[in-house]
């Protein structure tokens, strides 16, 4: 570990205009912490918006109960969600649970249909969602879409009779040690599936560190290693917004050096998993805190910065 090249990319945080709403820097090796800086304020547990590293939280509490046997990721959605949607159209009534973890639904997610403009016209969110139109087949390919993936948290109420959060309690935030969080619901009552689930830098590495360990925290088994190991498989080409290959609600990329895997939120939410490296690193940053946050340079100051000082 070059201690130096740590030191340069704090200095980058600091000096960088772009990254003025930066909160935190934190960075694991061998699943300990090596290196951390808090920023803007912040602490190590600073209660911060997910934003879209929320859609692998919910990935994971999917890949719970799929391991349970209580989900099948074949399943239609129809068969565990009532909507309009699915009783209208026998094409939308075939999208699974694997086509909206992957966002192969093929349903249409922006402009009028995206889902902030749905809650901002007071309309059901999650069925709204289900109410856009079609651009291609279910499982055709990547096309990005929060509203879908927000669906997910209707089929876990459906499958435990719970609200999401009581399993995320349960199961993944009580065994990892995690005690604090803030998760919002939608206007009708479902926790975001998609967005604004609030945690702190250390609980974001502890997920991370979940995954790198194949679904195993402190030799108990948390979730199916073989869900793990599909999650973070490229098994899409994937697109924007970070243009690498995409697994079920992790992104993948598998043809960087050294290949990665990675949970990632606006404005520089980031959680990166390299296994050969035995590393985790996160970021997150206060996304209202600029006009326009680019949270890609957050994402280059890992790649370009703090994984070379990993290596050399």
């Amino acid at each position: 570990m070059n201690i130096d090249g740590l030191l340069a990319a704090d200095a980058t945080v600091r000096s960088h205009p772009d990254l003025a709403h930066t909160t935190n820097l934190l960075v694991a090796r061998h699943g300990e912490i090596v290196f951390e800086r808090c920023y803007r304020d912040s602490a190590p547990n600073s209660l911060h918006s997910a934003h879209s590293v929320t859609k692998s939280v919910t990935s994971t509490l999917v890949g719970i109960l799929a391991g349970d046997g209580r989900l099948s990721l074949d399943a239609p959605v129809a068969s565990l969600v009532d909507a309009p949607a699915f009783r209208d159209d026998q094409v939308k009534a075939g999208i699974t649970v694997h086509h909206l973890l992957t966002m192969s639904s093929g349903l249409y997610g922006h402009g009028w249909w995206d889902i902030d403009e749905l809650e901002a016209r007071n309309e059901p969110v999650l069925e709204g969602a289900l109410e856009a139109p079609l651009v291609a087949a279910p499982g055709w390919g990547f096309l990005y879409n929060n509203g879908a993936s927000h669906v997910l948290s209707a089929v876990v109420e459906a499958v435990t009779g719970k609200p999401m959060v009581d399993l995320a309690a349960e199961r993944l935030f009580g065994p990892l040690g995690i005690d604090r969080w803030s998760w919002p619901t939608d206007p009708e009552g479902h926790h975001w599936g998609c967005g604004d689930l609030e945690l702190g830098a250390r609980d974001m590495l502890k997920l991370g560190l979940l995954y790198l360990h194949g679904g195993m925290w402190n030799g108990t088994r948390v979730v199916d290693q073989s869900y793990v190991h599909m999650a973070t498989s490229p098994l899409l080409e994937g697109g924007p917004p970070e243009f690498c290959g995409y697994g079920l609600l992790w992104w993948v990329a598998d043809r960087a050096s050294p290949p990665h895997f990675l949970a990632c939120g606006h404005g520089g939410q980031y959680i990166v998993v390299v296994p050969e490296l035995d590393l985790v690193v996160v970021t997150m940053a206060d996304a209202y805190a600029v006009e326009r946050p680019k949270g890609f340079l957050l994402r280059q100051l890992v790649y370009q910065q703090v994984v070379p000082a990993m290596i050399s």
